[in-house]
């Protein structure tokens, strides 16, 4: 299954990692530390202006303008169907 995480940008929800609120990135060393070594590598796309939230994937970082409340709520309401299908 596939999340869309804003700017036509899909993600496979298998290579999902973590769904943080930007706002970690100055709270948190740890999501600064991981943030600056993903962005020395280029492993992180978008504008970290318009970001809301960090998708953390086994790739890098895509910076998302959703929220993460939203976008984790899309990752819920996609394995919720996937159950139901059996």
């Amino acid at each position: 299954m596939y999340l869309h995480v804003g700017q036509d940008t899909m993600v496979a929800t298998d290579a999902i990692v973590a769904i943080v609120s930007k706002d970690l990135l100055d709270t948190s060393k740890d999501v600064r530390d991981l943030y600056a070594r993903m962005r020395s590598e280029g492993k992180v796309e978008g504008s970290l202006p318009d970001a809301k939230s960090l998708v953390i994937t086994s790739r890098g970082i895509i910076l998302s303008a959703i929220s993460a409340y939203t976008l984790m709520r899309r990752a819920e309401r996609l394995e919720d169907q996937f159950d139901e299908r059996g």
